[in-house]
């Protein structure tokens, strides 16, 4: 029996120091390979474990049927809890299934739970039903397929959702009894995905929204007759909707009217539309609405951090919001029973993720589950949020790059700190300031500073800001990485000849393109999971996702996108990479294959520059085991100690 990951001792690890070009990998337990990994790689993914140690977080994911307790996720299983001091019970428990979005429903007439579940991070997540009362569950969506945005009807008997047939582009929306013996029935077919919103509350209609040929399309369509009316068309995408609760009105949020994610209001019956929040000057990342649709709580980005507003549907009147101070950045935001309070998930610079009740009308959060241990003897680390200056203008402006800057308390102007960039993914996403043991460990135990930018294509800053990346402007993104070291050299208190960058998926791109352009200013860098070569990225990413990623990134059959292409990916550019470079790859990731890091390892190595290499085959796009994600973060940290402070 191959020998566990917990129990592998420290000379157990220990790798050789090998020569540049050389390719030495080891195998341990059954699915993790090393390359060129030093020996304190479990030790160092322990320390960071055990740094800063957090009490087991329960993820709520609503209220059980009768309303009388929450419930929350943990470790893939089920549980609910009438109290704050009460005791979980679990209520779903599969063998070999891991839950995720679990929502009730009337199963045939019984309490029981949707769900959804992947297999090793493949993203395949086939959809089930449980009536709770059983070890098993009835997979209800079809063949080997991706399924999301699953809902369910306010009379729990039906539930939507949107599915991709593995190594197809095609995708289909699906809506179907509750009781899993009955047919479903296919209301869409297309290379895109038509996501399902909302029920009618009547259970007649369904709210869809996704790609359509001249940009997007906000959709009404009758589950009697399966015809479609289109109710709206935009430039930009439709995020949510939802209908009021005499089922008159749509409400949706979109920056097609505005700079900004907004929130509006269809007229079904006079195609009337009106602004119902706007000119905010923050995008809308989220909104909940009460069981009786009578309130909509609206979260807002304001850099970074939620601001939340509560408003009366019917009157379009505010009922509370936002609060003096942000409770933090919020997800997963779900009205209790009685429309009162709000069930989230909370984390805040200093303090991990909560899950527990806000009052909306006080500010107050009470968590639940989820914190700091007791007696942690606490660090304190605040990210500045600040901006740098850019290449460009901005109008009449140099442009400026939000920034989270977290310096460690040794660092100064005699005593400058390293530093290591960490670029987010997306890239439409943003790094925001919620509580990270990993930046928290290299920044007060190891001295590092660590700066988290969100350069231009994040989201939260308007949709201007969001697009400045897109198609042959992609390389204008690694130009403010050139900036950010500019702004690094300025700064008295951190060492400009210290520097190593990092990232994940389009972070991991963002690391390797910065190498190529930037290798003489930097140490190293770190690509997790991250895209080197873009034409075969395109060919090879899984097929229901290209035509979103050819939106962001250009189409591939477009000669002068092609061409763009081959200037502007690492793969292409590997020769000009002359500093060590760790990559860290899922053997089962779907969005980035494993063959964009080893092309990238063989093309570096070639030039006979040192790679490291972490590999878990039973892993997709991130590492989830605990055990891999250990081993994992202990390889970053031993590559940030070797090139920053050895």
């Amino acid at each position: 029996m191959p020998q566990s990951l917990a129990s592998l001792s420290i000379a157990s690890l220990f790798l050789l120091a090998a020569p540049a070009g050389a390719q030495e990998r080891r195998q341990f337990g059954d699915h993790l390979y090393l390359e060129n990994v030093p020996q304190s790689v479990l030790y160092d993914g322990r320390e960071v474990a055990g740094h800063m140690r957090t009490q087991n977080s329960y993820s709520v994911r609503g209220w059980t049927h009768d309303g009388e307790a929450m419930l929350f996720s943990y470790r893939g299983d089920l549980y609910r809890r009438s109290s704050v001091n009460g005791e979980y019970v679990k209520l779903l428990d599969l063998p070999g299934l891991s839950l995720s979005s679990a929502k009730p429903v009337s199963v045939c007439g019984r309490d029981g739970y949707v769900f959804t579940s992947d297999r090793d991070g493949d993203e395949y997540s086939a959809v089930y039903l449980t009536d709770g009362r059983s070890f098993d569950a009835d997979k209800v969506s079809p063949g080997r397929s991706r399924n999301v945005s699953v809902i369910v009807s306010d009379t729990r008997d039906q539930i939507a959702y949107a599915s991709a047939e593995a190594g197809t582009g095609a995708w289909q929306l699906i809506v179907q009894s509750s009781c899993a013996d009955e047919a479903p029935q296919v209301l869409n077919r297309g290379n895109a995905p038509f996501y399902p919103d909302d029920f009618s509350p009547d259970g007649r209609f369904l709210l869809a929204e996704g790609p359509a040929e001249d940009g997007f399309k906000l959709s009404e369509i009758d589950l009697e007759t399966g015809e479609e009316r289109v109710l709206l068309r935009a430039d930009e995408d439709v995020k949510d909707s939802a209908y009021s609760a005499d089922g008159r009105y749509v409400f949706f949020t979109s920056n097609t009217y505005s700079e900004f994610i907004e929130l509006m209001r269809y007229d079904r019956e006079t195609g009337d539309l009106i602004p119902v929040l706007s000119g905010v000057g923050y995008d809308i990342d989220n909104i909940a609405v009460s069981p009786d649709r009578s309130r909509m709580a609206v979260s807002y980005n304001r850099d970074g951090l939620s601001m939340i507003v509560v408003i009366d549907m019917n009157g379009l009147a505010l009922v509370a919001g936002p609060a003096e101070r942000s409770p933090g950045v919020v997800s997963g935001m779900r009205f209790s029973p009685d429309g009162e309070m709000l069930a989230m998930r909370v984390s805040q610079p200093e303090v991990p993720w909560r899950s527990g009740l806000y009052d909306y009308r006080t500010g107050a959060f009470e968590p639940w589950t989820g914190g700091f241990k007791p007696n942690q003897k606490m660090t304190s680390l605040v990210p500045d949020l600040t901006t740098y200056k850019t290449f460009d203008m901005d109008g009449d402006a140099p442009r400026r790059i939000p920034l989270l800057a977290y310096r460690p308390s040794t660092a100064s102007a005699e005593n400058p700190a390293p530093v290591v960039i960490f670029a987010h993914g997306g890239p439409e996403s943003q790094s925001r300031p919620s509580f990270s043991r990993f930046y928290h460990y290299i920044v007060t135990e190891m001295g590092i500073a660590v700066l988290r930018p969100n350069i231009r294509g994040s989201d939260g800053y308007g949709k201007t800001f969001e697009q400045l990346d897109e198609t042959t402007r992609r390389a204008d993104a690694i130009r403010d990485i050139g900036a950010l070291l500019d702004w690094i050299e300025e700064q008295p208190d951190l060492d400009a000849s210290r520097v190593v960058v990092a990232g994940g998926s389009y972070g991991g791109f963002v690391s390797l393109a910065s190498l190529v352009e930037y290798s003489d200013r930097l140490r190293g860098g770190i690509s997790r999971f991250g895209v080197s070569d873009f034409a075969s990225f395109m060919a090879n990413t899984e097929p229901y996702r290209v035509d979103n990623r050819r939106r962001e990134y250009g189409d591939e059959r477009d000669p002068e996108v092609a061409a763009f292409f081959q200037k502007v990916s690492p793969m292409q550019n590997a020769d000009r990479i002359s500093v060590p470079v760790l990559f860290i790859q899922g053997g089962n990731d779907p969005r980035v294959p494993q063959q964009q890091s080893e092309d990238m390892i063989a093309a570096i190595r070639a030039n006979g520059v040192r790679v490291s290499y972490v590999l878990a085959t039973d892993e997709g796009h991130g590492f989830d085991k605990s055990e891999n994600s250990r081993i994992s973060t202990g390889a970053q940290i031993a590559f940030l100690r070797e090139m920053l402070l050895d």
